[in-house]
């Protein structure tokens, strides 16, 4: 596999192939049940998410 690498400016630059009405159109229902046919997904436990942090601030890149 080859991996290709990109600076800030390029990332900026890049444009998507997802149509935002598309993301925007998909109900709770609808995720979960791709979450859940997803084999490589794994939802977490009451425990797990009981354990989720708020992510430490990061230094933006403008």
């Amino acid at each position: 596999m080859t991996l290709k690498k990109f600076s800030f400016d390029e990332i900026k630059n890049l444009k998507g192939k997802t149509k935002k009405s598309d993301v925007d159109s998909l109900t709770d229902k609808d995720i979960t049940e791709a979450v859940l046919s997803d084999h490589d997904s794994a939802l977490p436990t009451e425990k797990e998410l009981e354990e989720f942090t708020q992510p430490k601030d990061r230094n933006k890149h403008d």
